[in-house]
């Protein structure tokens, strides 16, 4: 009788042990969604209060915490963890039209990932054909010769047969001297007005968290790409291609790869957020972008 009531206090005691435990695996994982969110609504608020809302000349903007930034497959904000995306939007006030960048191949659509850059919200390109653009409108004019690109990014592959698209704006497809674009090339991340008139810049690495601003005036007979990785202090140089013979084309702005090229171009890895200003940066700009995207990235900026 009496091992008996030993046995049953035992149970009794496993049962609440169990309770407790389930009790506090619930707490733990309120308490990480709330984490989560409350880091959500603090990129949000860092966004909204951005100082680059007062630099002149940004003629797109989009990024991935806010509320309607993204659109799903199915033409819904409100995306899921592993949702394929059909639709970035365009945030900058300025933009009128907006460029929104959009993906209508449920094929070549990136997906949403919840847990991306500093644990916010990521656009994930699978290296092989997903990519956003679009070919209606673009952010920089023809033959524009001055101008900025700004991305937040991280990679998941640095090599391909021909280098790999981040964003960029061009001929579609690309054509040499008709292209702008941040690409990665052998490992090295820098400026492309397509291949011949490549500028490289920095090594880069896989997995790692990068602010990359790339400022360039082909009004310049030399120095005319100015490389920003991580650092308010930019690698300047000339690219491979004479400045004066690069001439933008206007047919097509991407992210993540272009539309209707080969696999090798695309991009395999993590994009936050993308900016272009239609002129070069001043130094003291773009420490104001820096700012602001390694604040909300978590990202050192040298």
């Amino acid at each position: 009788m009496s091992n008996f009531k030993r046995q049953a206090f035992s149970l009794i005691e496993l049962s609440i042990v169990i309770l407790i435990i389930g009790i506090l695996v619930a707490g733990v994982t309120q308490s990480s969604r709330l984490v989560k969110q409350i880091k959500l609504y603090s990129a949000q608020s860092i966004t909204r209060s951005s100082d680059i809302n007062s630099i002149g000349d940004m003629v797109f903007w989009a990024e991935t915490t806010l509320d309607k930034s993204l659109v799903n497959s199915q033409g819904v904000f409100d995306v899921e963890d592993g949702n394929p995306i059909s639709l970035w939007s365009d945030i900058n006030l300025r933009s009128n039209p907006k460029i929104n960048l959009a993906q209508s191949n449920t094929n070549n659509q990136p997906t949403y990932k919840s847990f991306g850059i500093n644990g916010l919200p990521s656009i994930s390109f699978d290296g092989n054909n997903d990519n956003l653009f679009s070919s209606s409108i673009t952010p920089l004019p023809p033959a524009d010769k001055n101008y900025s690109l700004v991305l937040v990014w991280r990679a998941y592959r640095l090599t391909s047969a021909d280098g790999v698209i981040l964003i960029g704006q061009g001929t579609n497809p690309f054509t040499p001297n008709r292209e702008a674009s941040i690409i990665i090339y052998a490992g090295t991340s820098g400026f492309a007005g397509w291949w011949n008139s490549y500028y490289p810049a920095t090594q880069v690495a896989i997995g790692a968290d990068y602010v990359t601003i790339v400022t360039i005036n082909n009004n310049l007979p030399s120095n005319n790409v100015a490389v920003y990785i991580n650092s308010n202090t930019p690698s300047i140089g000339t690219s491979s291609g004479s400045p004066s013979a690069l001439d933008l084309s206007n047919q097509i702005f991407c992210v993540g790869g272009m539309d209707s090229m080969t696999p090798t171009y695309n991009f395999f890895g993590l994009i936050s957020e993308a900016i272009v200003f239609d002129r070069t940066l001043k130094a003291d700009e773009v420490k104001t972008v820096n700012s602001y995207l390694g604040k909300k990235y978590a990202i050192k900026i040298n």
